[in-house]
């Protein structure tokens, strides 16, 4: 690995997808924050660094002033790894983030360490067959506005390649413009990890689909395997002025990406309430807990 020793660090590049890759593949996570893609697409944004503490990876980045790092990853080292860390920065403000419940049991009833749920950044995670049939009558709602969608506009359902995320980024920066993206910090950020998706996208191995409508991408969907049970869904965007049209690319990316798997990973709902309520109507079968741990100095 061609890591500095931690607390030194380098920016994440695209040639350590590999890396990354075997790491989750040694250890499934179920958490979305544990994908190279995030990884790599949101570090502009966050000033995303990787380094080597022993014979494990520390992602950090900086988030207001404090580092943070994901859990250690590789082998089983998370307490080691994540008590050298400390003492090695014990100069600097920093916590471990997006912690699994299964490595913050690791510290529960440790005077020297701080624990907290961190509900903001929860992961929704749903049947895959849910999101794909739209069963019974507690997604009556989803069905109708799919209907009236389908009663009003000719669509077309097209599944993504290289040769078409130059016309998805020109509906996200249209999209960006309407909701004014540059005077809101969370969207001006999000901007840029979509830019790097979809530039992408076949080096980050992601799968996408897209509704076309009169001629025109109006929404468009980018996911991967987070595991071998669950899909994970990185970004969803859709012209919000046309009724049904959310819930349209929902179904029909699920539908034709989501089948193979048991689940599906929406990622967290950040804390903002509208979000928080869109996704709790889709009814998940379980929301996946991480938590933030701080060293009590």
């Amino acid at each position: 690995m061609d890591f500095p020793e931690f607390p030194d660090s380098r920016e994440v590049l695209l040639e350590d997808k590999p890396v990354f890759d075997s790491l989750f593949a040694n250890d499934p996570p179920d958490i979305s924050a544990y994908t190279f893609t995030n990884i790599f697409s949101w570090r502009r944004s966050y000033n995303t660094q990787v380094s080597r503490l022993g014979e494990c990876v520390i992602v950090h980045y900086n988030r207001h002033g404090v580092r943070r790092c994901l859990m250690p990853l590789g082998g089983r080292c998370a307490r080691p790894a994540i008590e050298q860390a400390f003492d090695r920065a014990k100069d600097a403000e920093m916590e471990f983030a997006y912690l699994p419940s299964r490595v913050a049991e690791l510290f529960r009833g440790d005077p020297r360490y701080k624990l907290e749920l961190d509900r903001d950044n929860w992961d929704y995670v749903y049947l895959a067959s849910d999101l794909i049939d739209l069963p019974g009558r507690k997604f009556d709602a989803k069905r109708n506005f799919i209907n009236r969608f389908k009663s009003q506009h000719k669509y077309e359902y097209v599944a993504l390649s290289g040769n078409l995320t130059e016309e998805c980024w020109k509906f996200a920066e249209r999209w960006c413009d309407e909701k004014l993206c540059e005077s809101v910090e969370s969207l001006a950020r999000e901007r840029v990890a979509v830019y790097e998706m979809l530039t992408n996208f076949d080096a980050l191995k992601l799968v996408g689909g897209a509704i076309r409508i009169e001629g025109q991408i109006l929404a468009f969907s980018l996911g991967e395997a987070l595991n071998p049970q669950t899909l994970v869904v990185h970004v969803e965007k859709a012209d919000s002025s046309i009724d049904g049209l959310y819930q349209l690319i929902n179904n029909e990316f699920c539908i034709h990406e989501a089948a193979g798997y048991t689940y599906v990973n929406r990622e967290q709902d950040l804390g903002v309430p509208g979000l928080r309520k869109a996704k709790e109507s889709y009814h998940p079968v379980r929301l996946v807990e991480t938590w933030k741990l701080n060293k009590i100095m």
